[in-house]
C-alpha cells in the first residue's frame, strides 16, 4: 500500500468518525464520501444512516451489519460487495451496481432501486457506476424488500428465497432466471416485468396474475445471413487462442429451431439466450457462458459442456443422451467444474450423460430421465426433484423414459384410430377427437402398429393419465410392459436407448 492511500484510509476513517458524532448529536458532521475508493477499509457493523456515498467505489467491501438507512448510494460501484444484515430502510440505489452482492437477511423496506437513466447520464466519468441499477446474480434471500422501488431493475439470477416483496414496484424489472421459492410477492407492481412464470408456484402465479402486465423477453433473432461469417470468426478466435478472429458473444438473441450440430462454440459468451428446439447434437461448448438460457427442448446429445456455465438455465425436456458435462481440465491438475446451479432439468433426458465433479446446488432434476448417468463427485444433498408446475393448459405429464416423435404410431381403440404425437416405454400421447367424452383413469383395449406392421398390430392394454381438451390430445400409460410390447418397441429405437 502507498503512502498516498494509507493518507487517504486515515481520512475517510477521521471522517466516519465525525459523521458517528453528527448522528448522535454531539457535534461533527455529516459524512460526504462521493466518488471515493472506499475498497479495502473495514465498514462492518457501522452506523452510516444518511451517509453520502454517490458513486462511491465500495467493490467487494464489507458492510455486514452496518445501518445504512437512507444513505445516498446512487451510482455506487458494489459488486461483489457484503451487505448482508445491514439495514438499508430508504437507501438510494439508483443506478448502483450490485452485481453478484450478497444482500441476505438485510432490511431495504423503501428501498429505492429504479433505473434512472438521466441519473446515469449525468454522473460523470470518475463515478463507480454509471448505467441502470444492477441486482443480477445478487443474494437477496429473506430480504425485506416491502415498498421498494425497483423499477426497471436488472435481477437476473438473483436470489429472493423467502425474501418479503410485498407492495414492491417491480415495473420493468427483469427477473430472468430469479429464484422466488417462498417470496412474498403479494400486491407488487407489474407493469411489462419480464418474469419466468414457469417458475413460480401456483400461489405466486394467481398473486402475479391479479398484481399487473408480465411479459416474456425480446430475444432478438441471430442473423442467418452473417450467421455463417460470425461462427467463422469464432473458430478462427478458438484456433489462434484470441489472436485473430473474434470470440461470439450475444445475449437476449434467439438460436430457436437453429442447426448448430457438431459446432464448435467453445469460449462463447450466450448468457439469456434462447435455443428452445435448437439442434445442439454433438457440438461443443467447452467453458461457455449459457447461464439463464432457455434450453428447453434443445437436443444436446453427445454434446461437449465441460465447465460450461449453465446457471439458472433452463432445460426443461432437453435431450442430453451421452452428453458430457464433467468438469473441465485445467493445468496444474486443476478442474474448473460445470456450473448447473438452481438449472431446471423436469423430463430431461439425460441417459448416459456424465456430471463428473459438477456444481448442482439447488438444481431440479424432477422427472429427468437418469439411466446410466454418472454423477461421480457431485454433491446431491441440495438437488432438487420436484414435478414440473402446472402449464398455460394444466397440468405437464410426466414420463421416466425417453419419448419418441417418429416412427408415428397408429393406435386403434374402441373409440376410433389415432395418431401417436409421441411414445415411450412407458406410454404415448394421441392426437385427440376433442368431441370425445374420455376421463383419466379409463383403460383403453387398443392394437399398435407402425406403417410397416398395419397387418399385423399389437394388442396393448393402456390408462388414461391426462385429457387436454383444448389441445385435442390425450396421454396414456402402458398398464404392464408386457415382452412383446417391448421387444416391438426395440425394434423401433436407437440401440442406446433398448430395454433389456
Amino acid at each position: 500500500m502507498t503512502t498516498a492511500r494509507r493518507q487517504e484510509i486515515t481520512e475517510i476513517n477521521q471522517i466516519l468518525v465525525m459523521h458517528t458524532r453528527w448522528l448522535t448529536g454531539r457535534g461533527g458532521r455529516k459524512a460526504d464520501l462521493s466518488f471515493r475508493d472506499l475498497s479495502g477499509i473495514a465498514l462492518s457493523g457501522l452506523k452510516l444512516a444518511q451517509v453520502k456515498l454517490v458513486g462511491a467505489g465500495l467493490v467487494r467491501a464489507n458492510l455486514s451489519n452496518s445501518d445504512l438507512s437512507n444513505a445516498e448510494l446512487y451510482g455506487a460501484d458494489l459488486e461483489g460487495a457484503d451487505l448482508s444484515g445491514a439495514i438499508l430502510t430508504g437507501a438510494d440505489f439508483r443506478g448502483a451496481n450490485l452485481h453478484g452482492a450478497t444482500l441476505s437477511d438485510s432490511t431495504l423496506r423503501g428501498a429505492d432501486f429504479r433505473a434512472d437513466a438521466a441519473l446515469a447520464e449525468s454522473m460523470p466519468e470518475e463515478s463507480g457506476h454509471r448505467g441502470p441499477t444492477r441486482l443480477d446474480e445478487a443474494r437477496l434471500e429473506r430480504a425485506i424488500l416491502c415498498e421498494a422501488n425497483l423499477a426497471g431493475c436488472d435481477m437476473s439470477g438473483a436470489d429472493l428465497i423467502d425474501a418479503d416483496l410485498a407492495g414492491a414496484d417491480l415495473s420493468k424489472a427483469v427477473l430472468l432466471g430469479a429464484d422466488l421459492a417462498g417470496a412474498n410477492i403479494a400486491d407488487v407492481r407489474l407493469s411489462d416485468t419480464v418474469i419466468d412464470i414457469s417458475r413460480l408456484d401456483p400461489s405466486q402465479r394467481t398473486q402475479v396474475a391479479r398484481c399487473g402486465t408480465v411479459c416474456e423477453p425480446t430475444y432478438h433473432p441471430f442473423d442467418t445471413v452473417t450467421g455463417d461469417k460470425v461462427l467463422a470468426q469464432h473458430a478462427q478466435w478458438i484456433e489462434t487462442g484470441g489472436r485473430r478472429g473474434c470470440r461470439l458473444d450475444r445475449e437476449v438473441v434467439t438460436f430457436a429451431g437453429s442447426v448448430l450440430a457438431g459446432r464448435d462454440l467453445s469460449g462463447a459468451r450466450l448468457r439469456r439466450c434462447q435455443f428452445q428446439n435448437a439442434d445442439l447434437s454433438s457440438c461443443r461448448l467447452d467453458m461457455t457462458d449459457l447461464s439463464y438460457a432457455d434450453m428447453r427442448g434443445a437436443n444436446l446429445e453427445a454434446a461437449s459442456l465441460r465447465g460450461t456455465n449453465l446457471r439458472r438455465a433452463d432445460l426443461t425436456r432437453a435431450q442430453l443422451a451421452g452428453a458430457c458435462l464433467d468438469a473441465m481440465p485445467l493445468s496444474g491438475a486443476r478442474h474448473w467444474p460445470t456450473n448447473l446451479e438452481g438449472a431446471v432439468l423436469h423430463d430431461a433426458d439425460l441417459t448416459n450423460a456424465t456430471f463428473v465433479k459438477a456444481v448442482m446446488r439447488n438444481a431440479d432434476l424432477g422427472g429427468a430421465i437418469m439411466a446410466g448417468a454418472s454423477l461421480r463427485g457431485v454433491d446431491l444433498d441440495t438437488v432438487k426433484r420436484t414435478a414440473a408446475g402446472p402449464g398455460p393448459n394444466g397440468p405437464k405429464e410426466r414420463r421416466r423414459q425417453r419419448r419418441f416423435s417418429s416412427p408415428v404410431l397408429a393406435v386403434k381403440t374402441q373409440l376410433g384410430v389415432f395418431r401417436t404425437i409421441d411414445w415411450s416405454f412407458g406410454g404415448f400421447c394421441l392426437n385427440w377427437n376433442p368431441g370425445l367424452d374420455v376421463k383419466r383413469g379409463l383403460t383403453l383395449t387398443a392394437l399398435v402398429a407402425t406403417p410397416k406392421t398395419m397387418a399385423t398390430p399389437l394388442p396393448v392394454s393402456a390408462a388414461i393419465t391426462s385429457v387436454n381438451r383444448e389441445r385435442g390430445r390425450v396421454s396414456c400409460r402402458f398398464v404392464t410392459l408386457e415382452d412383446d410390447l417391448k421387444e416391438f418397441l426395440n425394434e423401433l429405437v436407437p440401440e442406446r436407448y433398448r430395454r433389456p
